[in-house]
């Protein structure tokens, strides 16, 4: 638990860094009044020796009623009138401040004159903020371009329709008796085998680490910071297996047993035949239709879909607008 000094400043003649362990100003000898300001410099370091940290340890300094004169905790009496100590006389606040929040500047840098860079340092700091925004801006819009330009960039062609193509498919399904394994057993499923295995794992509490650790600063009003410790515990888990029931079953279901398909570059499509046996039926049917373009500088663009009747729609040598996106594709085609 670390014990630094703290640095105030004079609020009479502006002196800076102050020792904490002094009472009055190093430089005007007035004495540091109350409510003064105790900060720690980034350079702050631990103090090791033991009148030091014997005197950090005696409580918040008082402030004498009569002349103001700033005193150790332990004293009876002001060092500069000799009037006694009072049980109302106002006292340094002791103050808690959470890691990084200590302040490491006095009251006079609220006043203090900022020293000017010289010509080019300013110049080249005074950039380096507007730079960066107006990069991170050009990045956003660099992005946002990109992006539309995939989404309506592209262009207008005009063409001519050279084609179909079409492709229609079947699935053929027979009832079936199938073997499957699952953690549950569907309705109409037999089982057949069952066996212990692992479903998935769990985080379980293995122990809590306890650890002391620096949590905060405590300005302890005497011109000293301490640290303020805190107790963690930090849970840590391990992973446990969990298992369960898997089993083996089978079941009678209507299943894929074959496709059939057939296809054309013709404007005429035709559902292939099934040719269904014995405890077979159609199952899922599928169909794709192609256009096939030919625009005005000769290059052959197609168009895919699964709609029919958008498809039928169009005829042969039939002029259109092809719509293209940013990497070619056809994105609408106005007839």
């Amino acid at each position: 638990m670390a014990i630094r000094e703290a640095r105030w400043d004079c609020m009479y003649c502006g002196t800076k860094g102050n020792l904490g362990r002094n009472k009055s100003c190093h430089h005007c000898g007035r004495s540091r009044p109350g409510g003064t300001k105790f900060y720690l410099p980034d350079d702050a370091a631990e103090v090791t020796d033991d009148q030091l940290l014997e005197q950090a340890g005696r409580g918040a300094d008082w402030i004498c009623a009569f002349c103001g004169t700033s005193n150790k905790s332990g004293a009876s009496a002001c060092r500069s009138c000799g009037a006694a100590r009072e049980e109302t006389s106002d006292e340094q606040e002791v103050k808690t401040y959470a890691v990084g929040e200590a302040p490491t500047t006095g009251d006079m840098d609220l006043d203090e004159k900022k020293p000017v860079p010289p010509a080019d340092d300013a110049g080249q700091k005074s950039k380096i903020k507007p730079l960066a925004i107006v990069g991170a801006a050009i990045l956003v819009v660099a992005c946002i371009a990109i992006i539309a330009f995939l989404i309506f960039g592209g262009r207008d062609v005009t063409a001519s329709v050279d084609g179909f193509e079409w492709q229609r498919e079947i699935d053929i399904e027979a009832f079936r008796t199938v073997t499957e394994e699952d953690w549950s057993v569907p309705a109409g499923g037999r089982i057949l085998s069952e066996r212990e295995e692992k479903h998935h794992d769990e985080e379980v509490l293995d122990h809590v680490d306890v650890r002391e650790e620096v949590c905060g600063q405590i300005d302890l009003g005497d011109g000293f910071f301490e640290d303020k410790m805190c107790t963690i515990e930090e849970p840590v888990y391990r992973q446990e297996p969990v298992y369960q029931t898997k089993y083996t079953y089978e079941i009678d279901k209507w299943i894929v047993v074959r496709t059939v398909q057939d296809g054309g570059s013709d404007h005429s499509p035709f559902w292939p035949r099934a040719d269904l046996s014995d405890g077979e039926r159609e199952g899922k049917r599928s169909e794709t239709y192609t256009i096939i373009f030919k625009d005005s500088d000769g290059e052959v663009r197609t168009f895919t879909t699964e709609d029919l009747n958008k498809w039928q729609k169009f005829e042969f040598n039939q002029g259109v607008v092809l719509k293209l996106n940013a990497i070619g594709g056809i994105s609408e085609v106005e007839r």
